[in-house]
């Protein structure tokens, strides 16, 4: 699971972290899986380690828990009305629209899988594969009794090419602050934000930053346990939307990955419909969603996808029954992304 993988976990625990370096990676989905099970605990001991965690991950989790502070993804461009002075800004959930007779999610997905294999991608511009994840996040500090959260705008483009060389490009724009305490706090501690830098990270030669160092399989079947490598079943069927969206961080992926994917998606039990949507870049897609306490705390979690062509369009988290120690209104948004490109293209000199 990954996103903005080696600066925002520096950024975060810096020299708490003591696998830093390491090989092994944690994206922001599985920071946020660890933040809501600590977050959701309360003041009882720590909760048994989910199954199948990476030990970077349980080092993360670790030094989150010692240093009283970490960060959990919320965000959006429409932020509607100013909130509650007590509670972090956070996005109004997404307008579904359902037809009463709708079929089934698996249905849906199949056609749409179906789509997607025989449609055209547009023509290579290059060799490497080209990523713009645009996200809103919701970051949140907690340092003893005080919590303080910052909405982030953030801003990843990746070249990866052949050779597993590549850079990636990231920034953060103007956080969003409840309050001038929580700023000053913000920019004190040169958390996520406090700052608009962009920073630009070349990679050489095997080293880019991944879970999956190899292109995933062309069968079904194949795929479908490959995705389950760092995203134990053991987890529910949740975690295979977690897969999904850390595969779509990572690859251009062709007509007939992404049919199989889509086809992976609908075996999922418990998938719902929940129908057609204009996410918050303006494009319209179709949703799906699962609900799942595996992360600690009651979430939903939501993809879109484009119906022609199965393009994964956005992905979202939202709590739907208690925030645990979370400073914000339920229902709550605490994890959107868009997959603005996904294309080849040359890396810029």
């Amino acid at each position: 699971m990954i996103r903005r993988v080696r600066r925002e976990v520096s950024q975060l625990l810096g020299p708490l972290d003591p696998a830093q370096g390491g090989e092994t990676l944690v994206g922001a989905t599985g920071r946020q899986v660890d933040l809501q099970r600590i977050m959701s605990s309360g003041n009882r001991g720590p909760d048994r380690p989910r199954l199948g965690l990476t030990r970077r991950r349980l080092v993360l989790a670790a030094a989150v828990t010692a240093a009283a502070g970490t960060a959990a993804a919320t965000g959006t461009s429409l932020l509607g009305p100013a909130p509650n002075p007590a509670l972090a800004a956070t996005p109004a959930p997404l307008a579904f629209k359902r037809p009463a007779n709708a079929w089934p999610a698996e249905k849906i997905l199949r056609d749409i899988a179906g789509r997607a294999e025989h449609s055209t991608d547009e023509p290579r511009g290059g060799e490497d594969e080209h990523l713009v994840i645009v996200s809103w996040d919701l970051w949140t500090q907690v340092d003893g009794k005080r919590v303080t959260s910052a909405v982030v705008p953030a801003r990843r483009e990746s070249w990866r090419g052949p050779d597993d060389s590549g850079r990636v490009v990231s920034s953060y724009e103007t956080p969003i602050f409840r309050s001038k305490e929580d700023r000053k706090t913000w920019e004190r501690d040169g958390s996520p934000g406090a700052t608009a830098e962009r920073q630009t990270t070349d990679f050489p030669t095997g080293q880019f930053p991944a879970i999956w160092k190899e292109q995933p399989p062309t069968d079904l079947a194949s795929l479908t346990e490959w995705l389950a490598r760092g995203h134990p079943t053991e987890n529910g069927p949740a975690e295979a939307i977690v897969a999904i969206t850390d595969l779509a961080r990572e690859r251009v992926l062709g007509p007939s990955t992404r049919a199989n994917v889509l086809r992976v998606l609908a075996t999922l039990p418990g998938l719902a419909y929940d129908g057609e949507v204009t996410d918050r870049a303006g494009r319209r897609g179709e949703a799906f969603s699962i609900e799942s306490s595996f992360s600690g705390l009651p979430t939903r979690y939501t993809v879109i996808v484009e119906p022609a062509t199965g393009h994964l369009l956005s992905y979202e988290q939202m709590l739907t029954q208690t925030a645990g120690k979370l400073n914000v209104r339920i229902p709550a948004v605490i994890g959107y992304e868009m997959y603005q490109k996904s294309n080849y293209a040359d890396r810029p000199n």
